[in-house]
């Protein structure tokens, strides 16, 4: 803890866990309505906090950002080395096979899947900021393994180092996201700060990516893990600039109801892990989603994902499209993915003034806006070979990925 930091006032206030959502707006949603129970929003319009604002008043928010925006970037910039890492030792062997850059993808994203409830545990149990100064400090440590992997010419050593750097960011990502509403917790700029957030991890997604692209063919691929682990240092300084503490504060109701659960756990226990249960409960959870006008929606980010999902596959093979040497298309991979960082932040912003959080109709044009730019961007790659005009609908088809996965 900073010395002569004060604990911000809202600790005294209910504050939602992690745990009972999965989507960052998910958590705005509910830090609101702990902080207005009765439905009361603050007495300013949403429009009267600008971005500045918020960032020129709010200095532990500042912080936070900075240090998102740094660990984000190095974390993209190892992934660029990291895919020019498979390119180079497969082209020794004689060999490029795309499955290894897929394995990769996989074992990015699955950490996530299996390490996130963890990190809400982690969130919900101690100090966020203090777990994610720790989380940030093994970071910079699990970055030098990249560098162990380049020297041994291993994908498998590289996958290791992946899938550990994947973990300590799937068990950051929930205190990540729980602490906002602690740093931001006047309604009227929660929204916005969410979106600032969302808005920097892919900002640094084209920054790191682009750097890394460069700084690949300058410097070489080592050296760009280095600077990985510096970043996460960097961040982890960042984050212990944050003054007060945020321990996770239960409501009354909360505590009851996990006293009562305990009263019941035996019961509970007997019957919650039997099949016949599980398929009781999924049979009501789908024919609750099939019952209700919004039900289709819920599917919404699982098709997404077959889309964005194979994305970085793709940038990979556009790359290499044209002639040149390995250190252009690392360049060019670098652009690629440079773009579609930029098509991420570019898109919540533009479709936010027209949505709002009390009109549910709103959002979901949002998301029937994003599947158009989704479905264009698919059909310009599809039918363009010229790399400046992959860059454009590359840009088009993710800002339409980002705002379905805001909305």
């Amino acid at each position: 803890m900073v010395a002569g930091a004060k604990t911000p006032q809202n600790n005294s206030e209910d504050v939602p866990l992690y745990t009972q959502s999965s989507s960052p707006l998910h958590v705005t949603y509910d830090a609101i309505s702990h902080i207005y129970p009765n439905g009361k929003q603050s007495s300013k319009a949403n429009n009267s906090v600008t971005y500045w604002r918020l960032l020129s008043e709010n200095s532990n928010f500042r912080w936070f950002l900075l240090s998102y925006l740094v660990t984000t970037a190095g974390e993209w910039l190892s992934y660029v080395a990291s895919i020019a890492t498979i390119e180079q030792i497969q082209s020794s062997n004689g060999s490029i096979s795309r499955t290894s850059i897929s394995i990769l993808v996989i074992i990015r994203l699955l950490p996530s899947s299996l390490f996130a409830p963890i990190g809400g545990t982690l969130a919900d149990s101690y100090d966020r900021r203090k777990i994610m100064f720790i989380l940030d400090g093994m970071g910079a440590l699990v970055a030098w393994l990249y560098v162990l992997s380049y020297y041994l010419e291993s994908i498998a050593a590289l996958y290791s180092a992946t899938l550990l750097q994947m973990t300590v960011a799937a068990l950051y990502d929930p205190c990540h996201s729980a602490i906002v509403p602690m740093i931001v917790p006047e309604e009227d700029s929660l929204e916005k700060a969410m979106i600032l957030v969302s808005s920097a991890g892919e900002l640094m997604q084209a920054v790191g990516s682009s750097i890394g692209g460069l700084l690949i063919g300058i410097v070489g691929i080592q050296y760009c893990f280095m600077i990985d682990s510096f970043s996460s240092l960097v961040g982890a300084l960042l984050i212990w600039k944050i003054s007060g503490e945020y321990n996770p504060v239960e409501s009354n109701e909360a505590t009851v109801a996990m006293n009562e659960k305990a009263e019941s756990s035996t019961e509970v226990e007997e019957s919650w892990y039997s099949l016949p249960n599980f398929t009781e409960m999924t049979k009501e959870g789908i024919s609750y989603l099939v019952s209700q006008s919004w039900g289709a929606f819920a599917l919404l980010k699982f098709f997404a994902a077959l889309i964005y999902g194979a994305g970085d596959v793709l940038n990979v093979s556009f790359s290499e499209q044209g002639e040149g040497s390995s250190d252009s298309s690392s360049r060019r991979l670098g652009i690629l993915f440079a773009v579609v960082g930029v098509g991420c932040v570019l898109g919540p912003i533009i479709i936010e003034p027209c949505t709002h959080m009390d009109k549910l109709s709103s959002l979901e044009r949002a998301c029937l806006i994003s599947y158009f730019l989704m479905a264009l961007g698919c059909y310009g790659l599809w039918q363009f070979d010229e790399f400046i005009l992959i860059c454009i609908f590359s840009a088009v088809r993710s800002a339409g990925s980002n705002i379905v996965w805001v909305y």
